[in-house]
Parts: structure tokens; sequence; C-alpha cells
């Protein structure tokens, strides 16, 4: 029994790393591309500590049981090169932590998680510089170790398309981006079917070097059961006008459902830190 109970722990927890990986802020994501020949890096962190389980027979979510609790932490260097002024590729390395605690034992994973390749082309750019559209794909490579306690990998190979669109008005840049992921099998053997992501987001100057950032994202899809959730990203950014740019945004759920009987672990907000070098 109790080995059943961790099992469908474990796979909840796996659930949740997959989605959250969908779930993460990224503030400014919309249709901007690099010039040619031009190279940026940007690095994230954050941190979440799960703090509930969906009950799917009566359809809520409750605080976890004293004692059971998991974290997760994710560390992602991000790298930017423009092949065309039009066409940036995206790489990005995640260093990843996992942490399950149960009243009788405590696992932890720590290491490299899944690689994702995503190039993005601009389509669309105004004469006056805005609105900008830009088509996305990319690729979620299984790199992650999928026989840790925890797991870091759902061992999966999954793709991405979609579209973004960017534009601004006086001194304030709106972002909007949709993307559907086609995720493959993971190695036990689950589809974890596909997921619509939808990104809306705000970038409010303040002063010459801060910059207020308002964000919102919504997902839906199956995992395997239907899933849908919505998150708020309120944030600030500065910047030294020239190389480096450094954000803080906190990552808030505010509406998750699941069912068909699988737990899933959530949480109540998370800590967000990014920070951008153009050189």
């Amino acid at each position: 029994m109790r080995g059943a109970v961790r099992g469908a722990t474990v796979l909840g927890m796996l659930l949740c790393a997959a989605e959250a990986a969908l779930g993460l802020p990224v503030v400014g994501a919309g249709a901007n591309t690099l010039p040619q020949g031009a190279f940026m890096i940007d690095v994230w962190a954050i941190r979440q500590e799960h703090t509930r389980r969906y009950d799917p027979t009566e359809e809520d979510w409750k605080d976890l049981d004293e004692g059971v609790g998991s974290e997760a932490a994710s560390f992602v260097p991000r790298f930017y090169y423009g092949v065309l002024d039009r066409m940036t590729v995206r790489a990005a390395f995640p260093l990843e932590y996992r942490l399950s605690i149960d009243p009788e034992r405590e696992d932890s994973a720590v290491g490299v998680g899944d690689i994702v390749v995503d190039p993005k082309i601009q389509i669309i750019r105004a004469k006056a510089g805005y609105p900008r559209v830009a088509l996305l794909t990319g690729v979620r490579f299984p790199t992650g170790d999928t026989k840790s306690d925890p797991r870091l990998s759902d061992g999966s190979t999954d793709f991405v398309l979609g579209a973004a669109a960017t534009h601004r008005v006086g001194d304030v840049t709106g972002h909007a981006c949709l993307t559907y992921w086609v995720n493959g099998e993971s190695v036990d053997g689950i589809d974890l079917k596909d997921t619509w992501v939808g990104t809306a987001s705000l970038e409010s100057p303040v002063s010459e070097h801060l910059t207020l950032l308002w964000e919102g994202k919504v997902y839906a899809g199956e995992a395997p059961r239907d899933s849908y959730q919505a998150y708020v990203c309120p944030g600030i950014s500065w910047s030294d006008g020239e190389h480096v740019t450094v954000g803080m945004s906190a990552l808030v759920s505010v509406a998750a459902a699941g069912g068909d009987g699988i737990s899933h672990k959530d949480y109540d907000w998370a800590p967000y830190l990014k920070i951008t070098y153009r050189p």
C-alpha cells in the first residue's frame, strides 16, 4: 500500500514538474529577435514549495498532510544567437533539484534537466517598428535523469509550436504568446498528452532604470487528466541601459483544476529571478 501511495506521489511530482516548467514566468516573451550575429545570455532561477494537492473526490485543492511535501528548484542558463536579423535561436541548459518528503523517508535528486532548443522567426515588423509578430518552434530533449528518485525528467521528447506578438504604445510594451506543446510518451509508457500555454505581459517603465512587470499565464491540457491552471507574475526589473538587466518576480497560483483520480501538487507562490547580459 505504501509503495502504491509513494508511486502516486512520484507520479504527481513528475507531472507537476513538467507542468511547472510550462508555467514559469517569461516576462517579455514576445516577437523580438536579435540582430544577425548578436549574442545574449540570460539566467533564471525559481524555487517552488508544493503545499497542496488536488482531491478528485471533492474536486477541490487541500493542504498536504503534516510531514508530507515536495520542493522543486531550477537554475537555467539560456543562450541566444541571431542567425538572421529576424531569426534567433535559443538553447536552455537547466540544472534541476527535486525533494520528496513523507513521514517515513526523504529523497532528493540534483542534476542536468531537459535541454530545450527553440528558434524564433519574426515574420512581421511594421515600418514604425511595432507591432511585431513571430513564429515559435522548438524541441525539449530528454537529457534529465529518469532513474533518480525523484526523477529530473519524464523521459519524453516534446515539441512546441506557437506565435508571439509585441506592440509598444508610448513607453509601455505589451507581449502576447500562444504555444502548443506536443508531449511525447514518458519512460513509464504514460502519454502526457498535449498542452496549450498562453501568456500576456506588460513592461511599464517607472524611471530610467526601473520597469514594472505584469504577466499572466494560463495553460490547459491533459497530463493525462484534464488540467487547467492560471498564474499571475508581478515583478520589477532594473537595467543599466546597456548590457545588464536584473528582474525579480513572484509566480502566484490563482486557479487550478484537475481530475481523473491523479493527485497533483501545486504551490501558492514561488520567487523568480532572471539576469540578462548583452555584450
